[in-house]
């Protein structure tokens, strides 16, 4: 074999060994590395950015494999959604690319605070937590 040949093949061989090692990371980084913000952290800034009218925010947060409503649908159903609400995380747990959100929540009303008790599901998206029923 030539030096022209034995140089290519040098080369050819650290292209692929960087792709590869480069699309080791990114698989790292994506599916085994855990999110950095945990997912009742999600459901505290997803309600405290529904409290604050930041609805494009809240909108980020949802995961829109599983909730297909558009936009505009969604500002329709979570604009209704009180101020005044208060949310109170009880537990989290996670399985898998699942994680499961328990909370309570009241709500100030005029005859006296609705209060209920919920959970919420939320999706692990490559790097970060969604959530799939808002």
């Amino acid at each position: 074999m030539t030096v022209k040949k034995k140089a290519l093949a040098l080369i050819i061989a650290l292209v692929l060994a960087g792709v590869g090692g480069w699309t080791g990371i990114q698989y790292y980084y994506d599916y085994l590395k855990p999110p950095k913000i945990a997912p009742k952290q999600v459901v505290e800034q997803y309600f405290e950015a529904l409290k604050l009218e930041s609805f494009e925010e809240a909108f980020a947060m949802v995961s829109h494999r599983h909730y297909p409503d558009s936009f505009n649908q969604f500002m329709d159903r979570v604009s209704m959604y009180s101020p005044d609400m208060r949310l109170e995380i009880s537990g989290e747990t996670m399985e898998d690319d699942m994680a499961f959100v328990e909370a309570h929540i009241v709500v100030p009303m005029r005859f006296g605070p609705y209060e209920a008790d919920t959970h919420m599901t939320l999706v692990r998206v490559k790097r970060e937590w969604k959530i799939i029923h808002p």
